[in-house]
């Protein structure tokens, strides 16, 4: 009887769950249907002439034409909270009773916590069924406050094939996206495109779409676009606030500031957790506020510089008003936009954080000075490739490792990160191709 109780209570969980994200998205008027458009149920009944009674469904979504007292479109959820994957007969007969209830204007949805079968796959996209797979936040690189596929803008083609591997592979691993979904007509990490293809499935004129959905600005970015100047410029006043004057930037002096002022907690050497899935370099968590610098067999100061001065770029940029936490790997310190995740929210937040660590550890005017410096003694000259160019020649080649090292040692940085904080001011040309990321 308590086991029995105790899967109840897990199924309601995971049911609540599913209803407090289309309501949040809803009461804000961010869904994809006008809020005034729209009406959402908890375990509400919808009569069955087979049965004559009520079916009760886990969640649901009615949405009304304007000026209209029946739905125009009924949203019908079953949520699994499943360890195995999802089979095919559950899928059927979950169709079915959607049938019973409302054939004509009623959309079947199945939300699991696991994958989906095949063959459930299959059926699904044969009766127009949409399948959404949720994934707990407490997993990802990034947990963001507001759900990443509530605001993801639409799925490429190679991202709808990880969206694929998803929704099929039990123990496929996501970094940000909460939701894996199927619509009607394609895979997408995109909630707003999921409802909308639901929609266009369900019989509703383009025109009446129109009339109940919202506009896509609702999907515009939480976090504000900075421009490399101003991420220079806070930068730089943080370190004229430190009374910095050149050479190896005092971060212990920045956290004990910040320690002081709204109680950062900062740890180093911290073992790696148990339940990591990849090496991970550090970790910031914004309630309480705390950075972890974890622990490696191989000491680098460089790296662990770097990884800090990540982390305090997060905080120093207001980034909690958007992330719960955050954890970064090597993978991660690139100050290239990146366009993986979901090209918005995270991208933003990790090129600013990269870009002000990089400009904290090796500010502007004094790495301009030096390289101008050390060019005039290396005798570089500029004949249109680059102030500096490296390519396989052993001359050009020597001249970057002995402007890289200089670097490295007075600034007590990584050469990757000199590497890359020379092409972003335009002082470095790097032509040996695209050989990856090396250890920073």
């Amino acid at each position: 009887m308590a086991r029995t109780f105790s899967t109840t209570q897990t199924g309601n969980a995971f049911e609540r769950r599913v209803y407090d994200l289309l309501q949040t998205e809803i009461d804000a008027d961010r869904f994809w249907a006008k809020k005034e458009n729209c009406k959402i149920f908890w375990k509400k009944g919808y009569y069955s002439k087979d049965r004559a009674t009520d079916i009760v469904f886990d969640v649901s979504v009615e949405v009304y034409l304007p000026g209209a007292k029946e739905c125009s479109l009924l949203v019908l959820v079953e949520c699994k909270n499943y360890a195995h994957a999802v089979p095919v007969d559950d899928v059927e007969e979950f169709f079915a009773k959607v049938q019973q209830v409302a054939a004509a204007n009623a959309k079947s949805i199945v939300a699991s916590t696991a994958a989906f079968q095949s063959g459930a796959r299959a059926f699904a996209k044969s009766k127009g069924i949409g399948l959404i797979r949720c994934f707990d936040a407490n997993e990802f690189k990034w947990e963001l406050k507001r759900s990443p596929s509530a605001s993801a803008r639409s799925t490429s083609a190679d991202e709808a094939r990880d969206v694929e591997a998803g929704l099929s592979e039990q123990n496929f691993q996501s970094l940000a996206f909460d939701l894996y979904l199927q619509s009607p007509v394609r895979e997408t990490n995109s909630l707003w495109d999921f409802f909308e293809d639901t929609a266009l499935d369900s019989g509703l004129t383009p025109a009446q779409v129109r009339k109940i959905s919202n506009s896509r600005s609702k999907l515009m970015n939480q976090v504000p676009f900075c421009e490399k100047d101003d991420l220079e410029s806070r930068s730089s006043d943080i370190l004229f606030e430190l009374g910095y004057s050149g050479g190896i930037v005092a971060l212990d002096e920045l956290c004990a500031r910040e320690t002081k002022r709204v109680g950062l907690s900062v740890n180093f050497h911290v073992p790696m957790p148990a339940e990591s899935l990849r090496p991970v370099l550090g970790r910031i968590q914004f309630n309480p506020l705390v950075i972890d610098v974890y622990a490696y067999d191989i000491p680098n100061a460089g790296r662990s510089r770097f990884t800090l001065a990540h982390e305090l770029a997060h905080h120093l940029l207001g980034h909690g008003k958007y992330l719960v936490r955050e954890s970064c790997d090597e993978s991660d310190f690139m100050l290239k936009h990146r366009t993986v995740v979901d090209g918005s929210d995270i991208a933003r937040m990790e090129f600013q954080a990269n870009y002000f660590a990089s400009s904290l550890l090796l500010p502007r005017i004094h790495i301009i000075e030096d390289f101008r410096r050390l060019a005039h003694e290396l005798n570089i000259v500029d004949k249109g490739y680059g102030h500096l160019y490296v390519d396989e020649q052993f001359c050009n080649v020597q001249n970057y490792e002995i402007v890289t090292s200089h670097l490295m040692g007075k600034y007590s940085v990584s050469r990757t990160v000199a590497k890359i904080r020379l092409e972003a001011l335009g002082l470095l040309c790097d032509a040996r191709g695209q050989s990856g990321l090396r250890a920073l």
